[in-house]
């Protein structure tokens, strides 16, 4: 969720049809095939579908930069697009026994989203500020990519649980970094 970030200044606040909208969008919509290939427990396609949905969530950010198209949207719009994706493939995960998931933490990553997401709202809707993502929290979101990838490719244990926990300190400090964030942010007006 976002946070403040001089370097990501909104540049054209009232666009909404731009380039990196478009891919944010494409990410999103890439859940139905990415969850209908681990249905039919096919990994390669997983594995590309995946990797496009990655490709999309740098070059949005590229692109938005390089064009000088950051918008009010594109920063909302980006890390729900990343939600929408992980959570639902992580929810996938959790419900089919094959893959032997934790449920814990799909509650876990529910939790923190929502908070993270309603704090962000309330400090839109208090404080005059344009909020971005944390570098620690994109590290997190990518740590979940990988953890999500080793319990996919299944032959990886230990590994897949020692990076679940690890990614699931990074979500937790991460988150608090937010909350500090926020309530700095509230707090200075």
């Amino acid at each position: 969720m976002p946070e403040q970030n001089s370097k990501t200044r909104i540049t054209d606040p009232t666009r909404i049809i731009t380039l990196a909208n478009l891919l944010s969008v494409l990410r999103a919509f890439l859940t139905v095939p990415i969850l209908y290939a681990m249905h039919l427990k096919e990994i390669n396609i997983f594995l590309v579908l995946i990797a496009i949905a990655i490709a999309t969530d740098y070059l949005d950010g590229y692109f938005a930069r390089k064009a000088h198209e950051v918008t009010e949207l594109g920063k909302w719009l980006d890390p729900f697009a990343d939600a929408i994706v992980i959570m639902s493939v992580i929810l996938f995960l959790a419900l089919d026994p094959y893959w032997e998931f934790p449920f814990w933490f799909f509650i876990f990553y529910l939790i923190r989203y929502l908070a993270i997401a309603l704090s962000s709202v309330y400090v839109v809707n208090n404080v005059q500020v344009s909020l971005s993502s944390n570098r620690l929290g994109k590290w997190a979101i990518n740590f979940s990519a990988l953890a999500i990838l080793l319990y996919v490719l299944k032959n990886v244990k230990p590994y897949d649980s020692y990076v679940l926990w690890f990614t699931t300190v990074l979500l937790v400090i991460s988150g608090v970094q937010y909350f500090i964030t926020h309530w700095h942010l509230l707090h200075k007006k």
